[in-house]
């Protein structure tokens, strides 16, 4: 046999084995795939396991007509409750619900006035601004808002509620700063009175996050936390 023809058949059954199967546990990557997925801070990324139909539709709220005759609700009337918190790269959004506890039906329009309270009922020093745009995305503009009466009690993201925003971040204060708000003050829209209720400053487990600059959205028929 002519010198050379052994090397050059190994070379072609070399190549023959290695060019043309890719092994069964090789990743082929494709023409047309999306670079990964960047994953930032407070972020995961869930594995889907069906096809864009298996996943669960978000909750519509009904917009309720409000019959004539039905008055503005006053602060009496109404409970709020800190729905949580939830944050992204440092932004902060901590969602609410209103109801109204009283036997007649009332309505709410714009926006509440917000004040931080230390423990001993104190104003904290904060800045707050109105919008309905913000790092989370847009919210719908004021209209009237119809709470149903005796509705189902806070908590339970009803329809017949109300639900408002406020926004912030919680980079730029102490965990002690933070840790200072001890209650919030709460305007509905045209009232003198306000609500106060307890809030666990600083605490991610259903606490008030913030480092004192709020920017407070308008009442809105459903929750911007998910849920509902």
């Amino acid at each position: 046999m002519a010198r050379g023809i052994i090397p050059g058949l190994v070379t072609a059954l070399f190549l023959g084995l290695c060019g043309c199967t890719p092994p069964a546990n090789a990743v082929v990557p494709s023409a047309t795939a999306s670079p990964p997925m960047a994953v930032g801070p407070q972020t995961s990324v869930v594995p889907s396991s069906g096809s864009p139909s298996d996943s669960p539709s978000p909750t519509i709220y009904p917009r309720l007509p409000i019959p004539a005759g039905t008055p503005r609700c006053h602060t009496n009337q109404l409970e709020v409750a800190l729905l949580g918190a939830g944050a992204a790269t440092g932004n902060v959004r901590n969602s609410f619900e209103m109801r109204n506890r009283s036997a007649e039906a009332c309505w709410v329009y714009g926006y509440v006035g917000f004040q931080l309270l230390d423990s001993r009922g104190r104003p904290l020093p904060q800045s707050l601004s109105r919008s309905t745009d913000s790092f989370f995305g847009q919210s719908d503009p004021s209209t009237r808002i119809l709470l149903t009466r005796a509705s189902p009690p806070l908590g339970s993201r009803a329809a017949g509620h109300a639900y408002f925003d406020v926004a912030t971040e919680d980079v730029t204060c102490s965990g002690e700063q933070m840790r200072a708000t001890a209650s919030l003050e709460i305007w509905p829209p045209d009232e003198y009175a306000a609500i106060v209720i307890p809030a666990r400053g600083g605490d991610w487990n259903g606490g008030f996050i913030s480092c004192g600059d709020l920017t407070v959205d308008s009442l809105q028929i459903q929750p911007g936390l998910a849920g509902g």
